[in-house]
């Protein structure tokens, strides 16, 4: 194969009741999307320069035993990633980009005005996404066939812990997860009514929060960077009773995806992605 060079390596270890496969190979990976074919990998590049546009970020498709099989090259910094029908969408700084499943090239270009931070994207149906800056604070709603954007609402980041990272649309809420770039606020996780614009705090748990993911059994996960590092996934269930998962400190704990029984965790200061066994 053509990246052969990327092949990740595979260490499955056993982690306090937890199966969680250890997939090496990357460079600062910052969020993971999988779908029933492929797992997708958005990096950052060589360092964490998630501002910088050097033009050295790239995608890694992989299949679902961690293989990589294509690459997508000259990004910047893309980090959040979502799917609607033949496309896939990434954030790249200021920019929201579409690739073409198929052929890997990019045939969309939304420039966003006054971005800062584009982070993550969450599917409102088959027409738009939202996307969140966690710099400015604002979340977006895109049109994705007109292609044209709206400034949806601002996320008060003294208020709530931080700027709008990872987003999760369900029942007409948009869940979203804060964080503080420069951690000294602890985040929060927010249900915003897509109707009303209300936002309610829906939870005690408090962190460096950077995605939310949610399993067949509707608990939720989130992402927390962690105190020194030392980051940690919560999970929520229905009775909003909070957990944290019996797993080793992640480094760099980014953007988690679930799909089919397992929980995709990117470790973006180890260059690893870690696939976790949900029971």
């Amino acid at each position: 194969m053509k990246y052969l060079s990327f092949i990740a390596l595979l260490c499955l270890s056993f982690l306090n009741a937890l199966q969680m496969e250890e997939i090496e190979g990357f460079a600062s990976p910052e969020s993971v999307y999988v779908n029933e074919e492929n797992v997708f990998v958005s990096n950052l590049g060589k360092e964490v320069a998630p501002l910088r546009k050097d033009n050295d970020g790239f995608i890694l498709k992989l299949n679902h035993k961690g293989e990589i099989i294509a690459k997508i090259s000259n990004l910047h910094a893309p980090k959040g990633m979502s799917i609607i029908g033949d496309t896939l969408y990434v954030t790249d700084i200021d920019t929201l980009k579409g690739f073409d499943l198929k052929t890997l090239k990019q045939t969309i270009t939304i420039p966003i005005k006054n971005a800062v931070f584009l982070n993550d994207l969450a599917p409102k149906g088959q027409d738009a996404l939202f996307m969140s800056d966690t710099g400015t604070g604002e979340i977006y709603l895109v049109d994705i066939h007109n292609r044209t954007y709206e400034k949806f609402m601002h996320i008060n980041s003294e208020k709530y812990g931080g700027g709008p990272n990872g987003l999760l649309y369900k029942d007409n809420k948009l869940l979203v997860v804060t964080y503080d770039p420069n951690q000294k606020k602890q985040g929060r996780l927010l249900s915003i009514d897509v109707k009303t614009k209300k936002v309610t705090i829906t939870s005690k748990a408090q962190g460096f929060l950077d995605g939310i993911a949610e399993d067949k059994k509707h608990n939720l996960f989130m992402s927390d960077w962690g105190n020194n590092l030392n980051g940690n996934i919560y999970m929520l269930n229905s009775k909003n009773n909070i957990t944290k998962l019996d797993i080793r400190p992640i480094k760099g704990c980014a953007d988690i995806f679930y799909f089919d029984g397992f929980l995709w965790i990117p470790a973006m200061l180890e260059n690893k992605v870690l696939k976790l066994k949900i029971n």
